[in-house]
């Protein structure tokens, strides 16, 4: 299995990538290339041209404001995992990338590949999720900002229009009393791609849930929110959830019917729902822990 002829571009600014994706009939904007080259020799895609953009350093730039936390879309996820930036402010991110494929992946795998391949189990996009991240979009004509939760339409499918490119993530620094924790289930220990994932913020006030969010992966084309979990957490006192198996049940049973599981060679879509409700449960106890743990700093 080889990879087919093509033209490989390699500008050295963002202006001039965007240039070259709007002017390529069919064209592609690889950075670690770790899935399109995959997908090239499988013959899944077939891109004549292929825009590099791991020589724009301002892709590569992780920085922060008093409000957000900024990672280029072209850092991997090794830098994630190192970054003490990101461990600051947003550790649970660290955490998930280290859950990513193998070393070598990581090494060049990136942050902006992994959301950019739209790919229903893509491990960063909960996480994100529930963070309420953006993401900073770039063409010739124009930038602009998209909410993540807008950003997945359909498996392998996204809202990037044709010469666009994903710049940067924008995160909302987590504020205390929030918590976010994130959890998946492979079918082995390394670089296994999620049969399941939840990602789940708890914000608190008091003894009381303020605020909620529950998101799964690999259970639907896309990411799924799970607005009916949050609707019974949402002003549910904390302790309450912590030892009523029965509420913690009802929370799991909701984002178990919120999913869109298929049968595929990881996992039949009845071992995917029971899957996801446990995760979806044992990610809510450890947001909550690590909400509680954030009023103590």
């Amino acid at each position: 299995m080889y990879l087919p002829d093509f033209i490989y571009h390699k500008p050295q600014n963002l202006q001039e990538a965007c240039s070259l994706l709007e002017k390529s009939e069919n064209g592609a904007a690889i950075a670690g290339g770790t899935d399109v080259l995959v997908e090239m020799k499988k013959e899944l895609r077939n891109n004549n041209e292929l825009i590099s953009l791991s020589g724009i350093s301002e892709l590569k730039i992780i920085n922060e404001d008093d409000k957000n936390l900024y990672i280029g879309a072209a850092v991997t996820h090794n830098e994630i995992i190192e970054s003490s930036l990101i461990k600051k402010s947003f550790s649970v991110l660290s955490e998930t990338a280290k859950e990513i494929g193998s070393d070598q992946i990581r090494n060049t795998g990136t942050i902006g590949g992994n959301l950019c391949t739209g790919a229903s189990c893509c491990d960063m996009a909960p996480v994100l999720i529930a963070g309420n991240a953006n993401l900073e979009v770039v063409s010739v004509r124009s930038k602009r900002n998209i909410s993540i939760k807008d950003f997945f339409l359909n498996h392998k499918k996204t809202s990037l229009e044709k010469g666009e490119i994903l710049s940067r993530i924008i995160i909302p620094k987590v504020k205390a009393g929030s918590g976010i924790s994130f959890l998946k289930f492979g079918l082995r220990e390394a670089a296994s791609i999620s049969v399941a994932s939840s990602a789940v913020m708890i914000r608190i006030d008091g003894n009381v849930v303020a605020d909620s969010m529950v998101v799964v992966g690999a259970v639907a084309p896309t990411p799924v929110v799970s607005k009916s979990a949050s609707d019974i957490l949402n002003g549910e006192k904390i302790d309450e959830i912590e030892t009523n198996l029965m509420l913690l049940d009802k929370v799991g049973e909701a984002v178990k019917k919120d999913s869109l599981p298929i049968d595929d060679i990881r996992g039949s879509a009845y071992f995917r729902r029971n899957l996801v409700k446990t995760l979806s449960q044992r990610t809510l106890i450890e947001a909550i822990n690590r909400a509680k743990k954030s009023l103590k700093k």
